[in-house]
């Protein structure tokens, strides 16, 4: 958790900072664990699990981070309730990816948000059996794979602003098959710890991958009808070049996915969780860029949106974009 974020999460009123600087942590310390320990309600069976412990450290990057310890739970459905998430409402992307693992299996993962707070697990006997590493199976990862991308509205907007404007299945494919080739590179270095950078750098740089794309269509417009010459080839294929190196950066915001259920930890392999989750993000991808494009094409023949459609979407995309910009260089 950023610093700022945890002000204005554990901080309410008219006189609550707005963010907390490195050395005022000691200062605020009994007020960041008591919002630690408040920040998320745990029942087991029904029965609310009291906290035992919190702790907090800021890291090298000036985050928070927190670890706050409750009983071993006793009876099914375990039930964690993100209290104070609610007060990050009306914030683009706020919420809190929680993964829960038994003794031996994945039990479930979920993005909480602000307006959908909770999350519900069965404990099963196999949950509770001790002796192996605590990761999901490959048809876990395929499904954590799909559901990264289907609910990962930063990379959802990315694709539209490459899509909207393009006329042809092959530049569909290509573009597609670009995006897919650059962050499969980067999700497996990121996997394999060969290249790592901290988020509050790689969701920085996502948001602006979407306004650079939102505004280059605004430039560039929609792909042409006819046969491609001169400078329309030229840009196609930079179009191309670019989406490849924005691809590589949005590998980089899939590989912290992984990173949070703690692949290759204690000598795991990570080929085929490695392999079952991008094909997942692939999967996903296909489930939206499809319809999309489907979509897009049957509307091009409205004379308005064919005059404005592709623009407009386009110019949505780069103001969604430069806020989510703005957001999260602040944090």
């Amino acid at each position: 958790m950023s610093l700022p974020t945890a002000a204005r999460v554990c901080f309410t009123g008219a006189a609550a900072p707005k963010t907390i600087e490195t050395g005022e942590v000691p200062a605020v310390r009994p007020a960041l664990e008591a919002c630690a320990r408040a920040f998320y309600r745990v029942r087991s069976g029904g029965q609310e699990l009291p906290v035992l412990e919190a702790r907090l450290d800021v890291t090298v990057e000036n985050d928070l981070d927190v670890w706050v310890f409750y009983p071993r739970p006793a009876r099914s459905p375990l039930l964690f309730d993100a209290a104070l998430l609610p007060r990050l409402a009306g914030r683009a992307m706020a919420g809190v990816v929680l993964t829960a693992t038994g003794a031996r299996t994945f039990l479930g993962q979920k993005v909480l948000r602000p307006d959908d707070a909770a999350f519900e697990i069965p404990i099963t006997p196999e949950a509770e059996a001790p002796g192996t590493p605590p990761l999901p199976g490959f048809r876990s990862y395929l499904r954590l794979g799909v559901e990264h991308i289907l609910t990962g509205a930063d990379h959802l907007l990315f694709l539209l602003g490459l899509l909207v404007v393009c006329r042809r299945v092959r530049t569909v494919a290509a573009i597609v098959t670009c995006f897919t080739v650059a962050h499969s590179v980067t999700l497996a270095l990121a996997a394999l710890g060969v290249v790592t950078l901290p988020g509050r750098i790689v969701e920085p740089l996502i948001a602006a991958t979407i306004v650079v794309v939102g505004i280059e269509n605004l430039l560039l417009g929609d792909e042409p009808q006819g046969r491609w010459q001169g400078r329309w080839q030229g840009q196609w294929i930079e179009r191309w070049i670019l989406t490849f190196a924005f691809g590589l950066v949005h590998g980089l915001g899939f590989a912290g996915a992984l990173a949070a259920l703690g692949l290759g930890t204690a000598g795991t392999s990570i080929v085929g969780p490695l392999i079952a989750f991008n094909l997942g993000v692939e999967i996903g991808q296909l489930l939206f860029a499809a319809p999309l494009v489907v979509l897009v094409w049957k509307l091009r023949a409205v004379p308005a949106f064919a005059r404005y459609g592709a623009r407009a979407a386009s110019l949505i995309v780069a103001a969604v974009g430069l806020v989510w910009l703005a957001q999260r260089l602040v944090r």
